[in-house]
């Protein structure tokens, strides 16, 4: 089955939805950024700095493939050439999406992206000790657990563990025999 969503590089025409999702705190409970309120002209100028190209990030909206609908986000930054690695950040900022698949098919379409195009060896991240979802969809997509930071996230009034996770290219291509990961059903 197809994808139902696809990846583009984020627009300056993007600036609203980013806006309301950069202010939603109920988006950032699951982050492990803390909410703040951001203004229009701080987004505008976040934006800016994310079209504009950087050699060690990559920046891409997450888009419903029936209707080209911006969803979410999904990011490769912190790129080391050198070492072959990033870490990677995602979110789906329109809630009705979530829970439906097309976060692990987004995962897969920046780690084909990650591997093949970009010949990175190595994509980590870290996630809420408590985010099972999250977890869960980071597991199915082959990423394996590196370790945990005790106490690395203040969230609701209280310090939180996050885990740091990591996938391998010969991890997601299959190693030895070759086969890529499926992205799985959406």
């Amino acid at each position: 089955m197809p994808p139902k969503i696809f990846l583009r590089s984020l627009d300056e025409s993007d600036l609203a939805r980013t806006l309301r999702w950069h202010n939603d705190p109920a988006l950032y409970a699951s982050l492990g950024d803390c909410f703040r309120f951001v203004s229009t002209t701080a987004e505008a100028e976040w934006l800016r700095r994310k079209t504009s190209f950087a050699p060690d990030e990559v920046n891409l909206a997450i888009c419903l493939r029936a209707r080209a609908e911006h969803i979410g986000n999904i990011y490769l930054r912190e790129i080391n050439w050198v070492a072959r690695k990033a870490a990677l950040h995602i979110f789906l900022g329109a809630k009705e999406h979530r829970g439906r698949g097309l976060g692990a098919q987004a995962v897969h379409l920046i780690l084909r992206h990650a591997f093949l195009d970009l010949n990175l060896n190595r994509v980590g991240l870290e996630v809420l000790a408590d985010n099972t979802a999250a977890i869960k969809l980071y597991e199915k997509s082959g990423f394996a657990l590196d370790g945990r930071l005790r106490s690395a996230a203040f969230k609701n009034g209280r310090s939180v563990d996050v885990l740091t996770m990591g996938i391998l290219a010969a991890d997601f291509l299959g190693g030895a025999s070759g086969k890529m990961k499926s992205p799985g059903p959406a």
